[in-house]
C-alpha cells in the first residue's frame, strides 16, 4: 500500500490530488532579481581583500625571509662607551662603580646573551656573547685581586669582593643573570660598606702596581691568543674562534682603561713621580685605541693582506703596545731599589 500523500506541512492529501511543486524562479517578480545580482561596490570589496591577503602573504614571506637576519643584525650591540658615573651616586669607590656600570650597561641594554632560547636572533651572534664573556671574566680577576689586596687581621679576604669574584666567573650550561645580579648586589654591599668605615679601600702604590700587573697580563695573554688566530686561516672571512678572542680582548681592554682612569682619578697623586704623567698618556692612548677597535666585519686570512685585513694580528699588536706601555708606567712608579741606590751613591 502506497504511503499517504503529504503537504508540505504534514497534512494528508487526497488521493486523487497531486503534490504541489514550486518552480523556483517561474513567478518571481523581475524586480526582485535585479535585487539580487552581486552589488559592484562589493565585488570591489572582494577584490581588494583578495589583493590585501596577497601582500599580506608577501610580508610575512618576506619578514621570515629578511626581517629575522635583519634583526640578527641590530641585536648586536657593543656597548665601548667610556663610563661616567652620575654625581647623584656618590660611590665610595670609583672603580667599584665603574665595575657595576660596565655589568649594569649589559644587562639593561641588549640583556646577557648566554641565557638567550635558541631561537632567538641574539643566540645566533659570536662577537656580543664574546665581549660579555670578557666584560664578566675580567671584572671577575679584578674583583679576586681586590679580594687578595683587603686581607683583614685574621687573613681572611673580603666576603663581598670574594663572593663576587666567584659569581662573575663564567660557568658553562647555568643561567647567568641571576648570578651576575647576585655579583651587583655584593660589589654593592661592599662599596656601601667602604662608605661606613666598615671595610678597608685597597689603595696606595702597591695596590696600584697589582692592578697595572693584572692589566699587562691580560694583554700579554690576549696577544698571544690574537697572534695564534692570526697564523691560521680556518675560516672565510674569519673563523667564530677569530671573532671571539678579538671581542674578549677588547673588553679586556675596555675595563683596564675604564679602571685605570676610576683609580687616578680617585688617587691623582699616584702619578707624582717624573715622567709618570707621560707614562699615562701613552697608557690611555693605548688601551683606549684596542678597546675601540672595531672592524665592521673580523677578517682574518693568515696576514696576507692582499684583499683583507687581519684584524686578529691588528689587534695583537695594538695589545702588546697597551701591555709595554703598562709595564713602563709601572716601572716609572716603582720606586728605586736599595740595591740601584747603593749603585747611584758609589759612582
Amino acid at each position: 500500500m502506497d504511503a499517504a500523500k503529504k503537504t508540505t506541512d504534514g497534512a494528508d492529501l487526497p488521493d486523487d490530488q497531486p503534490p504541489v511543486v514550486t518552480l523556483i524562479g517561474a513567478d518571481i517578480p523581475e524586480a526582485y532579481l535585479d535585487d539580487a545580482e552581486p552589488s559592484p561596490l562589493m565585488d570591489a570589496m572582494s577584490g581588494v581583500w583578495g589583493k590585501f591577503m596577497n601582500y599580506v602573504r608577501m610580508g610575512l614571506a618576506a619578514l621570515l625571509v629578511f626581517g629575522y637576519p635583519a634583526s640578527v643584525v641590530l641585536s648586536h650591540e657593543i656597548n665601548d662607551q667610556p663610563v661616567l658615573l652620575p654625581q647623584t651616586n656618590n660611590w665610595a669607590s670609583a672603580e667599584a662603580g665603574t665595575a657595576l656600570t660596565l655589568l649594569g650597561r649589559e644587562l639593561t641594554g641588549p640583556g646577557w646573551v648566554a641565557d638567550r632560547s635558541g631561537w632567538h636572533p641574539q643566540s645566533r651572534l659570536t662577537a656580543l656573547p664574546a665581549w660579555q664573556n670578557g666584560i664578566a671574566s675580567g671584572l671577575s680577576d679584578y674583583s679576586a685581586l681586590l679580594a687578595s689586596l683587603t686581607v683583614d687581621e685574621d687573613g681572611q679576604v673580603d666576603e663581598d669582593l670574594d663572593a663576587a669574584s666567584r659569581l662573575l666567573a663564567p660557568a658553562a650550561g647555568v643561567m647567568a643573570i641571576p648570578r651576575l645580579n647576585a655579583a651587583a648586589e655584593a660589589l654593592q654591599r661592599y662599596d656601601g660598606r667602604l662608605a661606613r668605615g666598615l671595610a678597608e679601600p685597597a689603595s696606595g702604590d702597591e695596590v696600584f702596581e697589582a692592578k697595572l700587573v693584572l692589566y699587562t697580563d691580560w694583554a700579554i695573554d690576549a696577544a698571544d691568543r690574537l697572534k695564534k688566530q692570526a697564523d691560521s686561516a680556518d675560516a672565510w672571512p674569519a673563523s667564530s674562534e677569530d671573532i671571539t678572542a678579538v671581542y674578549e680582548a677588547r673588553a679586556h681592554a675596555h675595563i683596564a682603561h675604564q679602571m685605570i682612569l676610576a683609580a687616578l682619578t680617585e688617587e691623582p697623586n699616584l702619578l707624582s713621580a717624573e715622567g709618570a704623567t707621560e707614562a699615562a698618556d701613552k697608557v690611555f692612548f693605548t688601551w683606549k685605541r684596542a678597546a675601540e677597535f672595531s672592524p665592521l666585519i673580523v677578517t682574518s686570512q693568515a696576514s696576507t693582506g692582499t684583499i683583507f685585513a687581519d684584524h686578529p694580528a691588528t689587534l695583537s699588536f695594538y695589545m702588546s703596545e697597551a701591555a709595554e706601555a703598562t709595564e713602563n708606567l709601572r716601572n716609572v712608579l716603582r720606586p728605586p731599589s736599595d740595591a740601584a741606590l747603593s749603585v747611584a751613591s758609589a759612582g
